[in-house]
């Protein structure tokens, strides 16, 4: 993988024009919040309005209701505003529960629980009046009385009738009432809600256009960068540089955009798992550059040689006492017989090998492995269009991008038993603050994972 943060290819300037956008963008929408446009208003900021179906309880200094202050609720309301204003106090859970569930069972009702809580001990200790309470609980009370009470509220149903069937009426009003002032607030918060929306994608799609004229500008110079980093490689082999300065040169390259060992170490711990079964037989490292991965198996107490053609990588591996060939890996491989590695791996190498000798190397890695071995090569993710654009360019070396539906065909093609692709090395610190799709795509696609590994495993004999 290429390292991001290198003032060479002037990716800090390229993160700090997207921070300033951002930030620049953020000023704007404040300043205009504060002079009242409506345009920059954020759902998010603004706190909606409470949808309130019953009016506010206001509770009276002299201690005197009449029963309709209290009658005009419903339901939890009531039962809740009754105890504020008869007992000053709001019921506890139990209270509560117990007086909903006898209201709602409609063999109790309001005359009575304001009865109940009027003429109670509590009640008569807070000494609230309720006028127009007596009447109606002395009636409920006559018709509780046996036998006679049954007549008493047969009597009473009869004369109430037309005012019932009224109130009714009135009831369904009400409900419909309610039902409408309801569905008008969800209405009105939908519209808030999508108003924001639009204005948040709105801002972000300006945000991606600023950003990509950005990039643009920042791809233009970073190919003129390599194009002279090319002219001045080949000019200098037009003139007889011999091969270790250009080796040379090549670890120089190498050193300055790759990262250094520890961080391309602790990339590679990730593969250990994989290679842990060929602990008992040897794994081969093409192209192993520096030796970070040989020296994180030797670590791990796994048998590895690498294979390199840089001299000045060579004599770096050999000082850590890492095992080296000093060859073409695809003339190593061919010198190797069948089945005689556990695994073989090559980090960031395929990219840099015609298509020709690519499927060439993958023949050769299938019949070097052993039954049941791994293949693990590393290369650049050119879904990144950082990666694709920019970075891949800065190795005057690489031949082309390869996507990774390129790579597991060919694995595929080539005869692997199994095949698996890791995404890896995202750049979570140039992501762009901001929520929802459009965001989480131009993340993606500019800080997503800037390397990929294809991993295909040869056929185990005793599956066969």
């Amino acid at each position: 993988m290429i390292k991001p943060e290198q003032p060479r290819i002037e990716i800090d300037d390229l993160a700090a024009v997207v921070r300033e956008s951002i930030a620049a963008q953020k000023h704007r929408n404040d300043r205009e919040f504060t002079n009242g446009s409506p345009a920059t208003t954020s759902p998010a900021s603004a706190k909606f309005p409470e949808l309130k179906l019953q009016p506010d309880f206001q509770p009276r200094s002299n201690n005197r209701y009449h029963i309709s202050d209290l009658l005009r609720y419903h339901d939890r309301a009531f039962v809740d505003n009754s105890y504020r204003a008869v007992l000053k106090r709001p019921p506890d859970a139990t209270e509560l529960a117990r007086d909903l569930k006898r209201i709602r069972s409609g063999d109790f009702n309001k005359i009575d629980l304001l009865a109940t809580l009027r003429y109670s001990n509590e009640g008569k200790a807070k000494g609230v009046e309720l006028d127009g309470l007596k009447l109606p609980a002395l009636v409920r009370q006559l018709g509780q009385l046996p036998f006679i009470g049954y007549f008493f509220r047969l009597a009473i149903a009869i004369a109430r009738l037309p005012n019932q069937v009224r109130d009714q009426r009135e009831f369904a009003g009400y409900v419909l009432s309610q039902n409408q002032q309801t569905a008008d607030f969800i209405n009105a918060r939908l519209t808030e809600i999508n108003e924001g929306v639009s204005r948040v994608e709105e801002t972000l799609s300006k945000q991606l256009r600023t950003e990509t004229e950005l990039l643009h500008d920042q791809t233009r110079k970073i190919r003129i960068q390599t194009e002279r980093l090319h002219h001045r490689i080949h000019g200098a082999a037009d003139k007889g540089l011999d091969t270790v300065r250009l080796d040379e040169l090549y670890a120089a390259l190498e050193d300055r955009f790759r990262g250094t060992r520890e961080e391309i170490k602790d990339r590679m711990r990730i593969y250990l798992p994989y290679v842990e079964a060929a602990r008992d037989s040897v794994v081969i490292d093409l192209g192993c550059g520096r030796g970070e991965w040989l020296e994180l198996m030797k670590e791990a107490g796994i048998s590895a040689r690498g294979v390199e053609t840089n001299v000045v990588a060579i004599e770096q591996c050999r000082r850590r006492g890492l095992e080296v060939v000093e060859s073409d890996v695809l003339a190593h491989l061919q010198s190797l017989s069948d089945a005689s590695a556990g695994a073989i791996t090559g980090f960031h190498i395929i990219e840099h090998v015609s298509v020709e000798t690519l499927v060439r190397l993958l023949d050769e890695v299938l019949r070097v492995l052993r039954p049941g071995g791994i293949a693990i090569f590393e290369t650049p993710n050119p879904e990144n269009i950082l990666v694709g654009s920019n970075f891949f360019y800065l190795d005057p070396t690489h031949k082309h991008p390869l996507p990774r539906e390129l790579m597991q065909f060919l694995f595929d093609n080539r005869g692997f038993d199994r095949v698996e692709v890791l995404n890896l090395h995202p750049w979570e610190a140039g992501r762009v603050a901001g929520e929802g799709e459009l965001a989480e795509r131009f993340n993606g696609l500019l800080y997503g994972p800037m390397d990929y590994a294809v991993l295909g495993w040869k056929v185990d004999g005793n599956d066969k």
